[in-house]
């Protein structure tokens, strides 16, 4: 499938999580190319939420912040409704707000922790999709891009790491695996009629806030193994933009389908390409 699509004028994207790391930095990508975004969080992260705000409307972008706790099926009932009151009806979701809770070995992973981890990390972004489907089905035009982990497969054994971060990823990694065949399904469903789905996922670890100490750790070894923000930021990007659907694929991955470098934040500057590794400084 091409990429050659452009965002239509007065695109507007919904971006949950974003009150830091991976959604952030997409809501800023996004932002960056001319789409208002409603970026989302717990109202727990609300300071956090406000200050991506922030970050968007200095760099001449349009923001607006949403607060919803996505494990309450209740309360994201009506997220997408929330946000299209400020810039019109979501054409772009990502969903990228997810959790592990709990870091039990497969043996010991409880029922109220199985609901609790597919509640986040599956079940919320199902509804959103089917949420704001009508408006992009009514705009013959849509995006939806679920975030995903290499944790949906089965890493290699021996395992490169600790065998009990492995273990206790399982849920979580379960979790993002129904959400990748999900998307497939229903980007098949969609098929022909200008809305698009798609998963993306790091190679290994996105050097954001919450990964920074994991990434310092692995990345002294394997320092291949830790990417850039701006690597997600601009695989997302190239999913939006681009006629693509029914992909399940990692950030460099997308940059060498795409052919794409790799840019900052502000969609302009070139600082990379596919290859390109993390920084600590």
């Amino acid at each position: 499938m091409t990429a050659a699509s452009a965002l239509p004028a007065g695109g507007v994207a919904l971006v949950t999580g974003a009150s830091r790391g991976i959604g952030r930095a997409i809501a800023r990508r996004l932002a960056a190319q001319g789409a208002a975004v409603v970026v989302h969080a717990s109202p727990r992260s609300r300071a956090g939420l406000d200050e991506t705000v922030a970050l968007v409307r200095a760099a001449g972008g349009r923001a607006a912040a949403v607060a919803a706790d996505l494990a309450d099926a209740g309360a994201r009932a009506g997220l997408l409704a929330a946000a299209a009151e400020p810039f019109g009806p979501v054409t772009v979701l990502v969903n990228n707000a997810a959790a592990n809770p709990a870091y039990a070995p497969p043996s010991r992973i409880d029922l109220a922790a199985r609901q609790a981890g597919f509640e986040i990390n599956f079940h919320a972004p199902v509804d959103l999709c089917q949420q704001a489907l009508p408006a992009m089905k009514a705009a013959g035009w849509g995006r939806i891009v679920n975030l995903s982990s290499e944790m949906a497969q089965q890493p290699p054994i021996p395992y490169p790491g600790p065998a009990k971060l492995v273990h206790g990823l399982v849920l979580y990694g379960a979790a993002k695996a129904a959400l990748e065949r999900y998307t497939q399904g229903l980007a098949a469903e969609l098929h022909g009629s200008g809305v698009t789905a798609n998963a993306l996922l790091p190679v290994k670890i996105a050097l954001s806030e919450s990964a920074e100490a994991v990434a310092r750790q692995v990345g002294a070894s394997n320092p291949h193994w830790v990417e850039p923000l701006e690597m997600m930021a601009e695989a997302a990007w190239l999913l939006v933009s681009g006629r693509y659907n029914g992909l399940v694929t990692n950030s460099r991955a997308m940059l060498q389908l795409a052919q794409s470098p790799l840019h900052a934040l502000d969609g302009r500057t070139v600082i990379g390409d596919a290859l390109s590794l993390a920084s600590f400084a």
